[in-house]
C-alpha cells in the first residue's frame, strides 16, 4: 500500500487491514510494554464496508503522555518510524513508513483525555449507528473525489462532521441523566412543600424537627431544580446546535451526490 503525502486515495475495505493491525499490535506491545494500557484499531480501516485511505490508524492509550520519553528511543532507533509531538491534538503521533509510503499512524493519547474518548466513541458510532455510518461513508466518497489532491481540505471538512456527530452524542448522553435528576429535584421540592404545609397546619402533631426538615428539603429541592434545569437547557441547546451542524453538512453532501 502506497499513499503519497497530500494525496487522498480511498480503497474498498480490505480484510487484510485487520491482519496488518494484528501484526503491528504485537510489535507495539513489545515497544510500549507496561507503559501502554490499551491499544486499539481506529479509523475507517477498522470499519467493514467503508472506503478508507490505505493507512492503518492505531490509538495507544497511556496513563501519562509525559512518560513517553521512556519508550521513545525504541522508535527513534528504528528508521521505519518518525515521531511528531502534536500537543494541539493532545497526542504524540508516530508514523510508520516515509512520507510517500505511509502504512501506519500510531496515535499515543492519555486514556483519561476527551480526545481519546472521542476517537473510540466515533469508531463505535460507525460500528453501531447505521445513519452515522451511511452519512460518513457518503461524505468520505464525495470529499475524496472533490479534494483528491488536497488532504488538508479533505481532513478539515471531514473533521467538521465528526465534531458534529460527537457533539450530538455527548449532549444526548449527558441530557438523559440530567432530565432524571431534574425530575427527582422537582419531586423532592413538591414533597417538601407538601410536608411543610402539612406540618404548619398540624403543629401539635408534627414535631419541630419535621418542620425544619421540610424547609431543608424545600431549599435543597429548589437549588437542585434550578441547577439541573439550567444544565438541561444548555445541553438541549448543544444537542440542537449539533444536529443543525450535522444536518447542514449531510444535506450539502446529498445535494452533491444528486448532481
Amino acid at each position: 500500500m502506497r499513499t503519497k503525502e497530500g494525496e487522498v486515495r480511498l480503497e474498498k475495505h480490505n480484510p487484510r487491514w485487520r491482519q496488518m493491525f494484528a501484526q503491528e499490535l504485537d510489535e507495539l506491545w513489545d515497544y510500549f510494554g507496561d507503559y501502554a494500557i490499551r491499544i486499539s484499531h481506529i479509523g475507517s480501516t477498522a470499519i467493514d464496508n467503508i472506503e478508507a485511505k490505505p493507512i492503518i490508524d492505531i490509538v495507544v492509550a497511556v496513563k501519562d503522555l509525559d512518560d513517553f520519553s521512556f519508550v521513545s528511543h525504541k522508535f527513534t532507533s528504528n528508521p521505519e518510524y518518525s515521531i511528531k509531538n502534536d500537543f494541539t491534538n493532545e497526542e504524540i503521533l508516530i508514523r510508520k513508513g516515509d512520507k510517500n509510503n505511509r502504512s501506519f499512524y500510531i496515535h499515543v493519547m492519555d486514556i483519561d483525555s476527551k480526545r481519546y474518548k472521542d476517537v473510540i466513541i466515533f469508531r463505535d458510532l460507525l460500528l453501531h449507528d447505521m445513519k452515522t455510518f451511511t452519512d460518513y461513508r457518503n461524505l468520505k466518497h464525495t470529499l475524496a473525489t472533490k479534494y483528491s489532491q488536497n488532504r488538508k481540505k479533505y481532513t478539515s471538512t471531514k473533521s467538521d462532521f465528526i465534531e458534529a456527530a460527537l457533539e450530538i452524542y455527548w449532549a444526548r448522553t449527558a441530557l438523559i441523566p440530567t432530565v432524571v435528576i431534574l425530575a427527582i429535584s422537582l419531586t423532592t421540592l413538591i414533597a417538601s412543600i407538601y410536608m411543610h404545609a402539612t406540618s404548619q397546619s398540624n403543629a401539635l402533631i408534627f414535631s419541630l424537627s419535621a418542620i425544619s426538615l421540610s424547609r431543608i428539603g424545600m431549599v435543597f429541592g429548589a437549588v437542585c431544580l434550578i441547577a439541573t434545569a439550567l444544565a438541561a437547557v444548555i445541553l438541549a441547546r448543544r444537542l440542537i446546535d449539533g444536529r443543525k451542524k450535522y444536518n447542514k453538512i449531510t444535506a450539502k453532501i446529498n445535494r452533491e451526490i444528486a448532481k
